[in-house]
Order: structure tokens, then C-alpha cells, then sequence
């Protein structure tokens, strides 16, 4: 009876007579052209705003936004056409947003407004100081396509082998991927007869009109710099200037819906730690441990400590899971025969717990169409051995043990970015590629060419990184429809290869078009070319360029992330959510603690609701979060459309402590 109430809410159990298409069908020629029409739309939207505006709106947010209304137009023509004999399956609208979803990330990882940018003579000249020709790299359209493609090929295979421990054992919840899964199943979803389905798809369409109207809302006060509700001081001007205050972005409390407990407990406590505790204390030590005139943005500064501190926990989470996936997955492979591996099965990685309907459905699906992994590991080797060999004739100052190295702790680090956005939807990408950064321009220091050493390798992995999270992303998403792994992997190939000759294309055109694109003033001045290139020339200087005691600090707390870990694994489970997850405890470290807020008042809804019903609240909560991730996001478009038109809100709302705010009308009075 239990089972049988749970399968009337279960997304699989309404959609269990529909046929699930090999992998060969997934993969559509139609979905195909309508996933290069759109990657090619976005990617010209996204570079013109990245280079004028030095702003883009998170890509997997912007793409789902859009993805959301365009697939939705497209499956109610197909479906009314009557012309195509392949229905329109959710597998195939899977493929369509996998693909665009990987070329529109050639256009937002490919550095195009920064560390590629930066490569050129125009930057380089506009920074005082000599400009050495071997640290100069103008941007041809050859060398870019090469570049891009080895990078994110190699990003593409890093991880596949670690796929089933991400998403099947440690269920990793990859919020916005979870979203879109459920959008798309939402579209394919039977209306008559189901009326759970009609339910669902119900709130999913109220609450992204509240999502995207409230946000209209919200912009109409934004008219001015430090105007809006993202400006109120919800506990108080003290608090929020240590970014303690609530943020009323929607899409934040969506995500705190679809995270659990731990999730939010773990930024909470690291929020209180770092902003309330640490950031303060550190500057008290201002003049003494690190300049008092350093840049906002300089890693000199107290910058230095949010990056490297943040990182330092990520990594040693990361490493910790890593070797935990590597080494007892190795041992229980000797001990456990295929068919005993199934995660219904004892697991090795977790406690036995559970299982929905959906999540058994799902998960037998998913494992029955792998990549092998010694195709995946052979393919990475051979990508590798070819970027070695090829990157010094691109990039002479490059040496190819550099890049040897760098293809061998890539892995790694992508899988901090995996494994911190799957947990927080989260970036932490820049965050890595300053690390490389430092480590290889330090190391070249005494060569010529070393700051362009860094921007390669700043480059290299910002790539790698970013599509081995994507790829575990679209994963997650594929898991949520039933679409294979395969047809997936191949279409983010496409998707890829596509991106890497489009968005240079575009990139070149524009540079042809401007040919003062990237100088300070310009209408694309791309103001992180300078930035990136600044930070490689300070780079050179190695960890010594660092604030006192930084790299002792992050040492410590990579130490401490490690033992967390150890004592979560020992500890037992009705103890456990009180020890919090390294990565999601690393996060407002660098972000900061607002937007922990905004998902803890997402994860207080969800109790609340729970607590009211918990039945409802089990069904619809999901629904109810990525309908307001993606109104949130699907207004990041019109918005940012606005912005490069220059065209501001009608008011401004702003908020100053009583001694301003006499002053302000005092002065307003007296010129009246």
C-alpha cells in the first residue's frame, strides 16, 4: 500500500508507458539544428555582454531560462505539427538543452573578455611597465579552435569514470540540473487522466510567474548604483556590511529547497565562521599582515584569504572523496561482482537507505548504457600525450612538462568544481584557475614568457574544470529523464566542437569589427582582460605575493577538512548531520554569507511545509523550487538586455544609517 501511494507521485510511475527510445534515436538530427541555432543565438548575446558589460548571468541559470520558454514553444508545434513521425520525447529535449548547454560554455569559459583577451599586445600595452614579445599571444582563429577544443575534450572525459559515485552513491543533487530535469519532465508529463501530473505542472507554471514577475518587481528599484531590494539591510547595517542580509533572489530559495538539511546547516556554519569571525578578525591585522591600500581585487589583500582559505577546504574535501571513490572502489571491485554493484546493493560509499520508485527506475536506466571507463581513461591519456606536444608549438614559453603536470592534477581540481557545485551550485572556476596560475607563472618566473605561462594555464584548467562539472550536470539531468549517458556524452561533443569554432568566430569578428575592443573606455572593454593579466604579471612573485600566514591558515584548514571527514565516516548516522560537509561549509568563505541566507529561508519553507504536510510538501516542493530557479533566471535575459542598452530602473531604493540620512535631508532642504 506504502509503494502504491508513493507511485502515484512519482514522476516515472505517470510516464511509465511511454516508450524510452534507444540511444541512437535520442540523438536527433532535428534536435541537433535547433540546438546549433540556439547556441549560436546565445553565444552571440553572451559575448557582446560579456565584453561590454563585464557581466553574464550564470550560464546553467541563463540557459535553463531560455531553455524553458524556447522548448516549450517548440514541443507544443511538434507535437501539433503532426508532420514528424518521431514523436518529441523527453530524451531528445534533454539532448537539445545538453548540447547548447555545452556551446554556449565554450563562450563562457573560453576567457574571451579575460585571460585569452589578455593575451594580446592591446592589454598588454595598456599595463605600465615593458611588454616582452614572448609573453604576447594575439588571438588567430587556428590556434583559439585547437586550444579550446584539446581543453574541453579533455575536461569531457576527466571524469566520467567517477560518474556512478557522484550521482548514484553519494547523490549528489546538482540543483539546477535537478531543476531542469523536472521542467522537462513537466512538459512531457500526460495531462488527462493524471491528476497529479496536471498538479505539478500547475504550480510549476504559478510559481515561475511569481518568480519572474517578482523579479520585474524588484529591478524597477534598482535604478541607481547600490539601489534595490539586494541593498536591505535585513538584520542591520552591521550585519550587512559583513554581507549577513537577505538577498530576494528567488533562484536562491528554490535551491534551498531542492538541498537538503546538511547542505544548508554546513553554509550557515561557515557564513558565521568566516564573515562573522575571521574576515573581522582579519582586519584588525590591516597594514600588518597585508597592505592597507591593497586592491579590492588584488590576492595580496584580504582577497587572498577568501580565495586561497575557501580552496584550501574544497581540495582537501575533494581529495578526501576522491582517493575514498579511487582506492575502496578498487578493493570492493575485487570483492563485488557487477551484478552485486548495484547501489541496491551494499554500498561501499554510504549506509543502505530507501529507495523510490523514481530513484530505482532511474538508476537502473542509468547504468545500463556506461561508457566504459578504460575508454574514458584511454581517451583522456591520448588527449593528454597531444596537448603536450602541441601547446609548445602554440604557446612557446609553455613547456611541456608544464602542461603534463597540469593534465595530471586536472582531474582533481575538476573534481573540487564537480563536487562543490553538485553539493551548492556553486562556481568556484576562477578560484582554480588562479590557483594554476600562481603555481606555473611562479614556476616560470625566471624565464621569459612566464606571464604568459600563467594565462595558459590559468586557461587550460578554467576549461578543463568547467566541463567536467557540466558534464556531471547534464548527467544529473539525464538521470532525471532517462536518457542515456551516451547520447548525452555525444551530444556535448557536438555542442563542444560546435562552441569552439562558433564563439572565436564571433569573437574575431567583433575584434575586427572594434578595433579598440579591450582598451580601457571602449564600448567592449572587456575590463577582466587587465585584471587576469595583472594578476599573472603578480604571479610571477609565486606564494610569496600572498598576505602573511595565509598559505600556514589554508594549510591548516586543509588539514581540518580531511579530519571532518574522517569523523563524519565514523560518526554515527543519527549524529552525523551535525558535522558539517567541508565543501558546502568552504562556500560563503568566498562568496560570501548572503545567498547562504537566501537558501536557508528556502530550506525553512520546505520544513515548515513538511511539518504541515509531508506528503504534499515531498511532491510539489521540487516543482515549487526550479519553477523559481528558472523564473528567476529567465528574467537574467531581458534584464541584461536592458543593461546594454543603458537603460536604468524609474526609482531608486536605498538605505543609510540615521546620521546619512539627516544629512541627505538636510542638504536637500537647504537647496530647496
Amino acid at each position: 500500500m506504502k509503494r502504491s501511494r508513493e507511485e502515484l507521485h512519482s514522476v516515472e510511475f505517470i510516464l511509465k508507458g511511454k516508450e524510452i527510445p534507444p540511444w541512437q534515436r535520442q540523438l536527433t538530427l532535428r534536435a541537433l539544428v535547433v540546438s546549433c541555432a540556439m547556441g549560436a543565438f546565445l553565444t552571440i548575446y553572451l559575448l557582446k555582454m560579456d565584453l561590454m558589460l563585464n557581466f553574464i548571468p550564470p550560464a546553467n541559470l541563463f540557459a535553463g531560462g531560455f531553455g524553458f520558454v524556447f522548448i516549450s514553444t517548440w514541443t507544443k508545434l511538434v507535437n501539433a505539427s503532426g508532420l514528424l513521425s518521431q514523436p518529441f520525447t523527453r530524451q531528445e529535449n534533454t539532448i537539445i538543452h545538453t548540447c547548447v548547454d555545452s556551446f554556449i560554455g565554450i563562450a563562457l569559459s573560453g576567457g574571451f573578455s579575460s585571460y585569452l583577451l589578455a593575451m594580446s599586445d592591446t592589454v598588454a600595452k595598456q599595463i605600465p611597465g615593458p611588454v616582452d614579445s614572448y609573453d604576447i599571444k594575439n588571438p588567430s582563429l587556428g590556434w583559439m579552435i585547437l586550444f579550446l577544443f584539446l581543453a574541453s575534450c579533455a575536461g569531457l572525459l576527466s571524469l566520467l569514470p567517477l560518474r556512478k559515485f557522484m550521482l548514484i552513491d553519494k547523490k549528489l543533487t546538482y540543483p539546477t540540473g535537478y531543476a531542469t530535469g523536472n521542467v522537462i519532465n513537466s512538459f512531457h508529463t500526460p495531462q488527462i487522466g493524471k491528476l497529479n501530473g496536471r498538479k505539478q505542472g500547475t504550480t510549476l507554471s504559478k510559481f515561475f510567474t511569481i518568480s519572474f514577475f517578482g523579479a520585474v518587481y524588484q529591478w524597477l528599484f534598482s535604478g541607481g548604483s547600490s539601489c534595490g531590494f539586494h541593498y536591505f539591510p535585513t538584520f542591520g547595517l552591521k550585519a550587512f556590511q559583513r554581507s549577513f542580509h537577505f538577498d530576494f533572489h528567488s533562484s536562491y530559495i528554490g535551491v534551498g529547497m531542492m538541498c537538503p538539511f546538511i547542505i544548508a546547516y554546513s553554509q550557515l556554519l561557515g557564513a558565521i565562521l568566516s564573515s562573522g569571525i575571521l574576515w573581522p578578525f582579519m582586519e584588525t591585522k590591516k597594514g600588518d599582515w597585508y597592505p592597507a591600500d591593497a586592491a579590492v581585487r588584488s590576492l595580496s589583500g584580504r582577497l587572498g584569504y577568501r580565495v586561497f582559505l575557501s580552496l584550501a577546504i574544497i581540495t582537501g574535501d575533494a581529495v578526501y572523496h576522491m582517493i575514498k571513490a579511487v582506492v575502496i572502489g578498487l578493493f570492493m571491485h575485487k570483492k563485488i561482482d557487477n551484478a552485486a554493484c548495484s547501489p541496491f546493493a551494499k554500498n561501499p560509499f554510504h549506509e543502505k537507505s530507501p529507495v523510490s520508485y523514481d530513484e530505482e527506475v532511474r538508476t537502473e536506466i542509468f547504468l545500463e548504457d556506461l561508457i566504459p571507463d578504460r575508454v574514458a581513461v584511454g581517451s583522456y591519456i591520448v588527449i593528454s600525450v597531444i596537448s603536450t606536444v602541441v601547446f609548445p608549438f602554440i604557446f612557446p614559453p609553455l613547456k611541456w612538462y608544464y602542461i603534463l603536470i597540469i593534465y595530471m592534477i586536472s582531474p582533481v581540481l575538476g573534481f573540487c568544481k564537480a563536487y562543490s557545485t553538485g553539493l551548492t551550485d556553486m562556481s568556484i572556476t576562477s578560484n582554480l584557475g588562479k590557483l594554476a596560475m600562481i603555481i606555473f607563472a611562479s614556476w616560470a618566473r625566471k624565464a621569459r614568457g612566464s606571464v604568459l605561462v600563467g594565462l595558459v594555464a590559468c586557461g587550460i584548467v578554467m576549461n578543463l574544470v568547467d566541463v567536467a562539472s557540466n558534464v556531471m550536470e547534464s548527467f544529473k539531468v539525464g538521470y532525471m529523464t532517462l536518457s542515456s549517458p551516451k547520447s548525452l556524452l555525444l551530444s556535448k561533443l557536438i555542442g563542444i566542437l560546435m562552441g569552439c569554432v562558433i564563439s572565436p568566430s564571433i569573437f574575431l569578428y567583433l575584434r575586427s569589427r572594434h578595433p579598440r575592443l579591450g582598451t580601457s573606455g571602449s564600448q567592449f572593454s572587456a575590463a577582466w582582460s587587465s585584471s587576469f593579466r595583472e594578476a599573472s604579471m603578480h604571479a610571477t612573485s609565486g606564494f610569496s605575493m600572498l598576505p602573511k600566514h595565509c598559505l600556514e591558515i589554508s594549510l591548516a584548514f586543509f588539514l581540518a577538512a580531511i579530519l571532518i571527514n574522517l569523523l563524519r565516516d565514523w560518526t554515527p548516522k543519527k549524529w552525523r548531520n551535525l558535522i558539517p560537509i567541508p565543501v558546502a561549509f568552504a562556500i560563503p568563505f568566498y562568496i560570501g554569507a548572503y545567498i547562504t541566507i537566501d537558501m536557508c529561508v528556502g530550506y525553512l519553507i520546505l520544513y515548515v511545509w513538511r511539518r504541515k504536510n509531508k506528503e504534499q510538501a515531498e511532491t510539489f516542493a521540487p516543482f515549487v523550487g526550479s519553477a523559481l530557479v528558472f523564473g528567476d533566471g529567465l528574467w537574467l535575459f531581458p534584464a541584461s538586455v536592458l543593461k546594454m542598452k543603458k537603460i536604468t530602473a524609474p526609482m531608486c531604493m536605498r538605505f543609510w544609517p540615521q546620521e546619512m540620512s539627516s544629512r541627505v535631508e538636510n542638504c536637500l532642504s537647504s537647496g530647496s
